[in-house]
């Protein structure tokens, strides 16, 4: 006798049992967990989740751009609504030769240092003193790591020079102006080459050697700047007396030429002339800083007596 044949599953009725308990779970759970709950993958597939593309980060942001930021952001300081003097305290290094005749070693490559402390009046009457320190021919001060301290101007050689009513010390004059295009052409009297591609740079070194910028201007320098073709720029630069700022660069023939300006009031710290590779007529080592103004104060004070 033939053993009893066991009776088959039937599809139909195993089906309709899956899909009543799915409807109790939704019933239950809500159809938010149910979908967490309830997967019904096609017969030998494998579930796998697939990767979520993360956005694209946006572009960074134009020199332009960035500068004309920083003009609308920067702000005032009390000397911007002071009367009386202006106040310039700065420093300056120049390499070059002792040239002839020279008291010692003629024609051979030295730093010359000078600080700066200048009281200026409205109708150019002022007062200035000067300590001047070099020739240093171990051409410390034209390292692009210096950094400056009182102390090295201690034992330097001062001078004191009194500026009568009149006095013009810079072919920029005033009122200075607060539009671009117009402050553009008032830069344009500074320099032997006004058309060429640093001038601007150097016109703005010479505007706060030689004036108070006050926060019109100032937002009109980095206007000014911002349309200039070239330039790079670089958050975190630091000065040589340890001050960061934002730096803007330009290269030509050779020479980078850098602005380090103040990203809360705009005020310029720092102008840097440094070359790239050798030097034209020095022999020197190559990437010396030729020329370094630093901006130690611009304000104002009373004159001493």
């Amino acid at each position: 006798m033939n053993a009893p044949t066991s009776p088959q599953p039937q599809p139909m009725r195993r089906r309709r049992w899956h899909w009543l308990a799915a409807l109790a779970v939704v019933v239950l759970l809500g159809p938010a967990q149910a979908a967490a709950t309830i997967r019904t993958p096609r017969r030998g597939a494998v579930a796998q989740e697939l990767p979520v593309a993360s956005p694209s980060p946006p572009p960074p942001a134009s020199v332009r751009e960035r500068l004309r930021r920083l003009a609308a952001t920067i702000t005032a300081v009390p000397a911007d609504s002071a009367t009386g003097d202006a106040y310039h305290h700065q420093r300056r290094w120049i390499l070059d030769t002792t040239g002839t005749p020279a008291p010692s070693r003629p024609n051979t490559p030295a730093v010359v240092a000078v600080d700066i402390r200048r009281w200026e009046a409205g109708d150019g009457s002022g007062l200035g003193i000067e300590i001047e320190v070099g020739p240093d021919f171990t051409l410390a001060g034209a390292s692009p790591g210096h950094r400056s301290t009182d102390a090295e101007f201690a034992n330097g050689r001062t001078t004191r020079h009194t500026y009568p009513p009149g006095h013009r010390r810079s072919p920029i004059t005033g009122p200075l102006a607060s539009d671009p295009a117009e402050l553009a052409r008032q830069l344009a009297t500074f320099g032997p080459r006004p058309d060429s591609p640093p001038s601007t740079l150097r016109g703005v070194d010479e505007l706060y050697t030689s004036h108070y910028v006050p926060l019109p201007v100032r937002r009109a320098v980095l206007e000014l700047l911002a349309d200039i073709g070239g330039l790079s720029y670089r958050d975190g630069a630091i000065d040589r007396l340890g001050r960061t700022g934002v730096a803007v660069s330009l290269t030509n023939h050779g020479i980078d030429y850098t602005l380090i300006l103040d990203p809360t009031t705009g005020h310029l710290l720092v102008s840097e002339q440094r070359s790239t590779g050798a030097h034209e007529y020095l022999d020197v080592p190559h990437g010396l800083v030729r020329y370094y103004t630093l901006f130690v104060e611009q304000g104002r004070r009373p004159r001493p007596s």
